[in-house]
């Protein structure tokens, strides 16, 4: 509706937390890695009620780590692997400073990924991207959250935003904010 139809939705939407995604391309291998994998903190409730009720970074973060290159090795060259660490994030309503702190955050998520079974994975890579919630906002995704608005009730499956536009009939909505939503952050 912003940037196409240039107006505004005709409701409200409450947004999505975000996320912080750590791409890394490297020589080290970890046997024991599935090509996904979720490593829960121990802080499981609080750690959520700290990216959508207090605006900051989980202090125990759950991750997926997702190694693509387990099922897939043609993904990179002979002896390269190619990791992605996803950590869960506030949108950017909460008003953080991804450009200064997200370089630092990143950092302190493969520190704790060293003590889940990942040692020596932050110094091993020699390609390393990091995509903030600043970056998916500056991608237009709305409050910089690739998984749109949140699933609330009111907000979810058939109750999203639909897919047509009203009163044109040559526009239909695709992506992550459309029916029946949930995002697209490893597409």
């Amino acid at each position: 509706y912003r940037d196409l139809l240039n107006r505004p939705l005709r409701r409200r939407l409450r947004y999505s937390p975000s996320c912080v995604v750590v791409h890394l391309g490297t020589g080290k291998s970890y046997p024991d890695a599935s090509h996904h994998n979720i490593h829960f903190g121990h802080a499981w409730r609080s750690t959520f009620d700290d990216i959508t009720r207090r605006g900051r970074v989980m202090s125990d973060p759950s991750l997926l780590v997702t190694n693509p290159t387990r099922t897939d090795p043609g993904l990179a060259p002979d002896g390269r692997e190619v990791y992605y660490v996803l950590a869960p994030a506030p949108n950017t309503q909460a008003g953080l400073d991804w450009s200064r702190m997200g370089g630092a955050y990143a950092d302190d998520l493969l520190r704790i990924l060293a003590d889940r079974g990942y040692p020596g994975l932050d110094a091993a890579a020699d390609v390393r991207q990091v995509v903030t919630p600043a970056d998916w906002a500056q991608q237009g995704m709305a409050a910089g959250t690739p998984f749109a608005a949140a699933h609330t009730f009111a907000q979810s499956g058939p109750l999203r935003p639909g897919n047509l536009a009203p009163g044109l009939d040559n526009v239909v909505f695709v992506g992550s904010g459309t029916r029946p939503g949930v995002g697209i952050p490893m597409v």
